[in-house]
C-alpha cells in the first residue's frame, strides 16, 4: 500500500491554499491590522513587549518582529508568502518554500487578532506544518508519487482529517442544539450561514424532506465515516475519502467557505492508494522512505509533536477527558499554542435559525438615510449572494458575527474603532468597501439591526429580490464631526 500520490497532490494543495490565502489578505492589510487599520498589528506588537517583554517573540511568532509592522511591511512579509506558496505549488525549492510560506501565514494569523480567527487559517498552518516533511529536500519540482514520507507523518495526517470530521459532528451532538437534534438543521444552513454564495438561495427553497436527508447525510460523513480511517484496507479508505470529498464539494457549490474546501479536498486525496489514480500517474519505481536519513527522523519527531497536542485536543473536544486534573498538557499546550500545531475544529455546533444583519446607514441632516454598501455581505434586497471562495473578505464576514452578538446586546471590540474610522473617512478603511462617497464632516452615521430572509420563488419573481428585509430597532446614531 502506498499513498505517495495523494500526498503529492496534498502538498500542492496546501501550496494552493496559501497562495489564495495570501493574495486575498493582501488588498485588505491597509483596512484591517495596517498602521491607521482597524486592528493595527503595530499596536499589538507593542502591547505584547510590554506584556513579555524579550519573550513576546515566542509568544506572538511573527515577522513582524524583524521587519515591522507598518504598511509596507506587512505588504512586504504577503508578497514573500506569495512568492514561496507559489514555489510550493509547483514543487520548487523544498522543504524552503513550504517553512517560509508557513512562517508568512504564521506571522499573519498571530497578528490579524479577529479578522484572522477562523478555524480555516489555523487548519492551515497544522497542515502546513506536516507538509514541510511530505517531500524529499530538492531544488526542482518531483513528478507525483515519487516521496514516501515517514509513516508517523501520514498518522498525523490522516488524523487530523478523522478529528476536523469527527469534532464537526461531535460538537453539533454536545452543544444541545435543537435544530441538530430533530434534524431541522439545514433548513436554516443555506440562509443564515455568514456569507451565501450564488446557489444558497435555490437550495434553500428545496423540499424540507430532501433537507431533513441533507442533516442525516451530514451527521453520516462527520460521525461514522472518521471511523473508516481506523481501518487500513484501501477500499474502505477510498469510501471514507469519497464521503468526505463529497461533504466538501456540497459545502463548496452551496457558500463561501474561503480556502478550507480547497485544503481540505487536499487531506482526503491523502488517503486513496496509489493504485486508484490514472495510470499516467503512477511512478515508475515504488516509492520507498526518502533520504536523507536525518530529514525523515526529523520529520518523524515533528509528528509526534503534533500528535501530543492532537490526541488529548480530541479527548477535550469530545468531553472523554476533563481538562481539570490536566495541569501537564494544558502547560503543554499553552507553550506552543503561539505557533498552532493543532485546534480543537467544531463547525456550526449550533445552527444560527435567524438572520440579523447589521446596516449602516448615512445622512446629512438626520432625516432622510442612505445605505452605506459593503462588498458581499448580505445588503441590498435585489444583489444575488456573490461567489467569492476561495478568498475571504474578513470584513464582511465578521460583519456576520457583529450582528449575532448585537442581537445579545453586545457588539465586538473591534466594532467601536471600525465605525469610528468610518465616520472620519479613513481611507484604509473605506477600502474595505465598495466605491461610494466617504463621509463629509457634517454627516450622521446610523446603526441598525434588521432581519433578513431569503425570498421564495413566488417573491423573487414578483419584485426580482432574494432577499426580503424586515427593518429593525435603531442601535446607535453618531453626530456629525463638526458637532462634537
Amino acid at each position: 500500500m502506498n499513498y505517495s500520490i495523494g500526498l503529492w497532490f496534498l502538498a500542492r494543495l496546501t501550496g494552493l491554499s496559501y497562495f489564495f490565502a495570501l493574495l486575498s489578505l493582501y488588498f485588505q492589510i491597509p483596512g484591517l491590522i495596517g498602521t491607521d487599520g482597524i486592528l493595527p498589528a503595530e499596536a499589538m506588537i507593542s502591547e505584547g513587549w510590554k506584556a513579555f517583554g524579550p519573550g513576546a517573540p515566542w509568544m506572538i511568532p511573527s515577522l513582524a518582529w524583524l521587519f515591522g509592522a507598518t504598511n509596507s511591511s506587512l505588504h512586504l512579509i504577503a508578497l514573500a508568502g506569495l512568492l514561496f506558496s507559489a514555489l510550493l505549488t509547483f514543487g520548487l525549492f523544498r522543504p524552503v518554500s513550504a517553512a517560509l510560506s508557513w512562517l508568512c501565514w504564521l506571522s499573519f494569523v498571530n497578528l490579524g487578532q479577529d479578522f484572522l480567527s477562523f478555524q480555516w487559517d489555523t487548519l492551515l498552518l497544522e497542515v502546513g506544518f506536516l507538509t514541510l516533511f511530505l517531500e524529499k529536500p530538492g531544488l526542482r519540482p518531483r513528478s507525483p508519487g515519487i516521496d514516501c514520507p515517514p509513516i508517523l507523518i501520514r498518522f498525523a495526517l490522516t488524523f487530523l482529517l478523522f478529528r476536523l470530521m469527527f469534532s464537526s459532528g461531535i460538537v453539533k451532538i454536545l452543544s444541545g442544539d435543537p435544530t441538530w437534534a430533530d434534524l431541522s438543521a439545514m433548513t436554516y444552513h443555506f440562509e443564515t450561514q455568514p456569507i451565501p454564495n450564488p446557489l444558497s438561495w435555490f437550495f434553500h427553497q428545496l423540499p424540507h424532506p430532501l433537507l431533513y436527508l441533507f442533516t442525516i447525510f451530514t451527521f453520516g460523513i462527520e460521525l461514522l465515516l472518521p471511523f473508516a480511517l481506523l481501518f487500513p484496507q484501501p477500499k474502505v479508505r477510498l469510501t471514507a475519502s469519497l464521503g468526505f470529498l463529497s461533504l466538501m464539494l456540497l459545502i463548496a457549490v452551496t457558500g463561501n467557505y474561503a480556502f478550507f474546501n480547497l485544503l481540505t479536498i487536499g487531506l482526503c486525496l491523502a488517503l486513496i492508494e496509489n493504485r486508484y489514480y490514472p495510470s499516467y500517474l503512477q511512478p515508475k519505481t515504488i516509492p520507498l522512505p526518502y533520504t536523507p536519513v536525518p530529514w525523515r527522523h526529523l520529520g518523524s519527531a515533528a509528528a509526534l509533536l503534533q500528535l501530543s497536542l492532537a490526541i488529548p485536543t480530541l479527548f477535550f473536544t469530545a468531553g472523554l477527558l476533563p481538562r481539570a486534573g490536566s495541569s501537564l498538557f494544558v502547560h503543554w499546550e499553552r507553550t506552543f499554542a503561539p505557533w498552532h500545531l493543532t485546534s480543537g475544529y467544531g463547525l456550526f455546533a449550533v445552527m444560527t435559525t435567524r438572520r440579523p444583519e447589521l446596516t449602516l446607514e448615512r445622512s446629512s441632516d438626520g432625516l432622510a438615510w442612505q445605505p452605506i454598501e459593503f462588498k458581499y455581505k448580505a445588503g441590498p434586497p435585489d444583489r444575488l449572494p456573490p461567489q467569492i471562495a476561495p478568498f475571504q473578505p474578513r470584513l464582511d464576514w465578521q460583519m456576520w458575527f457583529a450582528a449575532l452578538t448585537a442581537e445579545r446586546g453586545q457588539l465586538p471590540g473591534w466594532f467601536t474603532p471600525f465605525l469610528q474610522k468610518l465616520h472620519k473617512g479613513n481611507p484604509d478603511v473605506w477600502s474595505l468597501l465598495p466605491p461610494q462617497p466617504r463621509f463629509s464632516e457634517n454627516d450622521y452615521l446610523r446603526l441598525r439591526l434588521d432581519q433578513y430572509h431569503f425570498t421564495n420563488p413566488a417573491e423573487h419573481s414578483s419584485t426580482g429580490n432574494w432577499w426580503r428585509i424586515t427593518p429593525g430597532p435603531v442601535l446607535l446614531v453618531l453626530p456629525p464631526e463638526t458637532s462634537r
